[in-house]
């Protein structure tokens, strides 16, 4: 039985480790599956999306494109976070160049602790450009925590000039919930929805009540949740 049990952990972690985005990227010289540009200045200076990197060749393209910022949006289950993070530095990125802020997937029932990390993740992405560096962000496949990170940047630059906007061409067209509708598990489908869309929904009526109010991104902002009146099933991506 002990044998059968390793055998069986051993099957889950590998199948776990082997998912992979299906959407290829749309950056030139960017092997990373699901890498997108979401954003790019007057100067050139870019925001992008995408899968995790994997490999020391994939940390290598970034560092070659020009990237100079990486932002690990996800916890550290296996110890991956931490292995691309000696990958990046190998490539050259220093300590401040490299953010980890370990969001959960699933199981977002504290409002405020969700709420702190996104901002803390907006945060991060507007001082890079700020500093004139583009910046890659991404979870582990690049498409519900990346997504939900990237409809709410969307967002706060302006880039889409709605809530709905967001979810539909930047969320579910890229893989967010049943928008991979080759997505293993489809009760990963029923927690995105159950937790994260909500937060989702909840973040956007803040950033744009801060906006309105001329705030700026700040953890502050999140001492109050914001109250849904919505049906949540408008929110739902079909595959």
């Amino acid at each position: 039985m002990t044998i059968l049990c390793l055998l069986l952990f051993t099957f889950i972690s590998h199948q776990s480790w082997a998912l992979e985005s299906g959407f290829i990227s749309s950056v030139p010289g960017l092997s990373i599956p699901n890498s997108h540009t979401i954003y790019e200045d007057a100067q050139g200076t870019a925001v992008l999306r995408g899968m995790e990197p994997r490999s020391k060749a994939q940390v290598q393209e970034l560092a070659s494109l020009g990237i100079e910022h990486v932002l690990i949006f996800k916890t550290d289950t296996k110890g991956e976070v931490a292995k691309e993070i000696t990958h990046l530095k190998t490539a050259g990125f220093s300590n401040k160049a490299i953010t980890h802020i370990p969001f959960p997937w699933k199981d977002l029932h504290d409002f405020r602790q969700a709420c702190s990390m996104t901002i803390q993740a907006l945060q991060v992405i507007e001082k890079s450009l700020q500093r004139q560096h583009s910046i890659f962000f991404h979870c582990t496949v690049g498409e519900d925590r990346t997504g939900y990170l990237a409809g709410l940047w969307g967002l706060w630059s302006q880039t889409y000039a709605s809530v709905d906007q967001a979810f539909r061409n930047e969320m579910c067209e890229r893989g967010y919930e049943a928008g991979n509708p080759k997505k293993p598990y489809r009760q990963v489908v029923a927690k995105i929805r159950e937790t994260l869309t909500p937060t989702y929904l909840k973040m956007a009526l803040l950033l744009d009540e801060a906006r309105r109010r001329g705030q700026y991104l700040d953890e502050s902002l999140c001492e109050q949740e914001p109250v849904l009146n919505i049906s949540l099933k408008k929110y739902q991506c079909r595959g």
